[in-house]
């Protein structure tokens, strides 16, 4: 008879046995593993990686390269945007005055000082950039050796210089411009200097303009204005705009002549900005001097003298603001008669269009902008109001825009003109365009 045996069946165990064998099946493959990377890999590729790519240079295909150096408060165009007078802080920043509150009182002397140094020292870091050497570059911790042709580029291109084996494009630097004051234009005024008719019919709008020969091809005007409060912003225009770029100046500005000066030896020609009185004066308050619609002929004229004797240099001048001033044809007629009589010309902005019809009325030298360019700034928008004076230029020989000081105007400018005269165009000042 065969012999049998019952089977008392335990899962639980059984599982555990099996799982413990699949365990073990599992850190053998990895110690495995681990043991032939440590025997056939290599160290090279082990750890975290990342590929640096170099670009080299390639003059069919390069493009400038820009950086942006946007101040940590930028209020200067919004003043002649928004109505409020912009004052300027030790630091080269802005504060609005806003309407209803009292005016600010005027820096320290310490405080432009400390302006004036931080302006010259922006000057000579311009004309002598510090150049870090491939050597040096390439000892830094952590920064592999590469090697290839170096450029510095700038806004505008000059004749590049060859600095510790770096190509260096400095950026172009206008003729000067007669020194002011020039002799025989100007009469001593309360306040100052003030503008006359010289001799011969001599004035300031033939002394100071930038000379300018026409070869008929279309031409675009360019004036960047609310300078002479942020010191930085005011640096970077003199220094980084193309010369013909037209310069205007905040009448209260402090240090004016010397901003003046700064930018003539670069070679643009200037203009000095005359508050005038907007729509909802006074709660929208441009300043000190502005002319107004209420008060007498003798009173405006008072102070506009004040206003053109604060400096000397510019060949006009434009408007800030000045919407209510405009619609009043006495007040807007009495004050072109006087530019006249003084030999200085307007350039409008292009906000009253009553204030150009006014000039060519009093047969002053005049012109209006045709676009503001920067109402919107961005670098789209500018563009795009860049392009729309071209087609205007080419349709009908000239075109004249406005913007005020934005970094992202001043970068705009400066890279749109670079390649003005490949497209047809001459770039050229605002004196160039006045009928």
């Amino acid at each position: 008879m065969a012999a049998t045996q019952t089977l008392n069946a335990k899962p639980l165990a059984i599982g555990l046995k099996h799982t413990g064998l699949s365990l073990a099946a599992l850190f053998l493959a990895l110690g495995l593993s681990a043991a032939a990377i440590q025997v056939l890999g290599n160290e090279e590729d082990a750890g975290p990686s990342a590929i640096l790519e170099v670009p080299r240079y390639d003059p069919a295909t390069a493009k400038p390269a820009t950086a942006s150096m946007e101040p940590k408060i930028d209020l200067a165009t919004q003043g002649m945007v928004m109505g409020w007078l912009p004052w300027r802080l030790p630091d080269g920043a802005m504060s609005p005055w806003l309407p209803g509150t009292p005016p600010p009182k005027s820096p320290s002397a310490a405080d432009q000082a400390i302006s004036e140094a931080e302006a010259m020292r922006l000057a000579a870091e311009a004309k002598n950039p510090t150049v870090t050497g491939a050597a040096t570059a390439a000892s830094a911790a952590q920064i592999p050796t590469v090697s290839g042709t170096a450029r510095i580029l700038a806004p505008s291109f000059g004749t590049p210089s060859t600095e510790g084996g770096v190509q260096v494009y400095r950026g172009q630097v206008g003729a000067p411009l007669t020194q002011a004051p020039a002799a025989g234009v100007h009469q001593q005024g309360p306040g100052g200097l003030l503008p006359i008719i010289g001799t011969g019919n001599r004035t300031v709008f033939d002394v100071y303009r930038k000379p300018f020969s026409d070869t008929g091809r279309p031409k675009v005007a360019l004036v960047v204005g609310g300078l002479g409060l942020n010191a930085r912003i005011t640096q970077r225009a003199i220094d980084e705009l193309p010369a013909e770029v037209t310069l205007s100046f905040v009448p209260y500005a402090e240090n004016l002549q010397g901003w003046i000066n700064k930018a003539r030896a670069n070679g643009h020609e200037v203009l000095i900005e005359i508050p005038m009185e907007p729509f909802d004066y006074p709660e929208n308050d441009p300043g000190p001097h502005t002319l107004l619609t209420t008060a007498s002929a003798d009173e405006n004229q008072r102070r506009l003298e004040f206003l053109l004797s604060r400096a000397s240099g510019y060949f006009g001048i434009t408007n800030y603001l000045g919407g209510k001033f405009a619609t009043s044809n006495e007040s807007s007629s009495a004050l072109m008669r006087q530019l006249r009589s003084r030999g200085v010309a307007f350039i409008a902005d292009g906000s009253a269009s009553q204030l150009d019809a006014a000039a060519s009325s009093a047969g002053l030298r005049n012109a209006q902008a045709d676009r503001l360019i920067d109402q919107r700034p961005s670098s789209d928008d500018i563009a795009a109001q860049l392009g729309a004076l071209e087609a205007m230029a080419t349709q009908r020989g000239a075109a004249l825009g406005f913007g005020v000081a934005y970094s992202v105007t001043i970068d705009q400018i400066a890279r749109w003109a670079k390649d003005a005269a490949r497209r047809g165009l001459i770039l050229a000042p605002a004196s160039a365009v006045t009928s």
